[in-house]
Parts: structure tokens; C-alpha cells; sequence
């Protein structure tokens, strides 16, 4: 029997979040270490910066109280509610102002930094999601869970294991690689990319036969309930 789209879906959120806290833990042994390393005084600068944002956040809540103090004192009088609007919006252009002149010797630093965490989980992840799916070979521990297979092609309730190849195109290649090369071009096109692939499978499986999606058909292969 043919898996469901509710096994199928849920199948691959547990092998995401199982690759995800894995590499999150290496990133929080390993990576974040490494890559604090890599810019120098990192410890400095992100403290000063901090301080910066928690002073820009401080001024900000000062001149709303400030408007709002404004506002009761008006007591809904239209000319002096305007003032007090004017007021506020000054305050707050010069407060932006200032901090985006205060922030700006971080902006380079801080901008590698959190460039390189998120290399590092997308290249994690990649690589991580790789191993889990060639080791076990597509019987990943979210099919095991909900008792689903990845096999060849064949009679519907034949359980033949696909080969490596096969495994790493359906898995990899067309399941995870493609969107994250969308979304290295362009973030707003990888997200629109996504979603409209997951509709496309929603489709697939809801309303076909066979229950295949598209990475189904260029593999060669389909996913099916275990009987056991």
C-alpha cells in the first residue's frame, strides 16, 4: 500500500528536526567557537554592540512613554495630539539616526558572523541529512517511526531496497539541494520555491494513483506503508 501524505510529511519532519539538534549540538561545541575565532575581538565587539542595541531600546521606550504622557495630557485635543506625534517622530529619527551611526563600525564584523552561522547549518545540514539517508540507505529513523519504505519500482507491495544512487537523487538532490540553491540566489524565490513544491506534492500524493510525486518518478522509485 502506498504511504500517505500524512506519513510522508511527518516521516520527513522527525528526520529534519533529528539532523537539525545534531547539528545544532555540533555547532554549539564546535562551530560557534570556530567561527568566533575567526574575527578578531569577537567577544569585544559583540558586547559593545549589545550595549548599543540595549541603549537604542532604552531611548526608544523613553520617548514612547514620553508620547504617551503627551497623549493623556492632550486629553483629546487634536492640535496637541499632533505636537506630541511631531515630537515622537523626530525623537525617533534622530535616535535611528544615531544608531545607525553608533552600530556601523559592527555592521562588518557582526555581518560575517552571522553570514557563516547560516553556511554553517545549511552545509551541515546537507551534509548530515547525506550520511543519515546513504547509511541507512532511505530507511531513515522518521520512516522507521512512522513504518513507511523507500523501494524500487515494481508490484505495489514489493519491498525492494533502492540503490545508493537512487537514494541520494530522491533524498538530496531533488528533496533538499535544489530549494537551498533557490534560496542562495534569491531568499524570496527559495521561499516561493518551496512552498510551491510542497503544494505540487501535496497534490501528487492526494490525488494520483500512485500516490508519486515528481522526485518518485525521476528516481524510480515510491514510498510504501510496511505490512508488518
Amino acid at each position: 500500500m502506498f504511504a500517505s501524505l500524512f506519513r510522508r510529511i511527518a516521516s520527513s519532519f522527525l528526520d529534519l528536526i533529528l539532523v537539525l539538534l545534531v547539528a545544532y549540538g555540533i555547532f554549539f561545541v564546535v562551530g560557534q567557537p570556530f567561527i568566533q575565532n575567526r574575527i578578531d575581538n569577537f567577544d569585544i565587539i559583540y558586547a559593545e554592540y549589545n550595549e548599543i542595541v540595549a541603549a537604542y531600546n532604552e531611548d526608544l521606550d523613553a520617548i514612547q512613554a514620553d508620547y504617551d504622557t503627551a497623549i493623556v495630557l492632550a486629553d483629546e485635543d487634536p492640535a496637541l495630539e499632533a505636537i506630541a506625534l511631531e515630537n515622537y517622530n523626530i525623537s525617533r529619527v534622530i535616535i535611528n539616526d544615531q544608531n545607525t551611526i553608533d552600530i556601523n563600525p559592527y555592521n562588518a564584523p557582526l555581518t560575517q558572523y552571522f553570514s557563516e552561522i547560516i553556511y554553517f547549518f545549511v552545509i551541515g545540514f546537507m551534509v548530515l541529512m547525506t550520511v543519515l539517508s546513504l547509511a541507512t540507505v532511505g530507511k531513515t529513523p522518521g520512516r522507521r517511526i512512522l513504518k513507511i519504505s523507500l523501494v524500487l519500482e515494481g508490484k505495489e507491495d514489493e519491498f525492494i531496497k533502492p540503490s545508493i544512487v537512487q537514494v541520494l537523487l530522491h533524498d538530496i538532490l531533488l528533496k533538499y539541494f535544489a530549494i537551498i540553491l533557490v534560496f542562495v540566489f534569491n531568499m524570496y524565490y527559495g521561499i516561493m520555491f518551496m512552498l510551491f513544491a510542497l503544494l505540487v506534492d501535496v497534490l501528487l500524493i492526494t490525488f494520483t494513483r500512485k500516490r508519486s510525486t515528481i522526485r518518485d518518478y525521476l528516481s524510480r522509485l515510491k514510498v510504501l506503508k510496511n505490512t508488518n
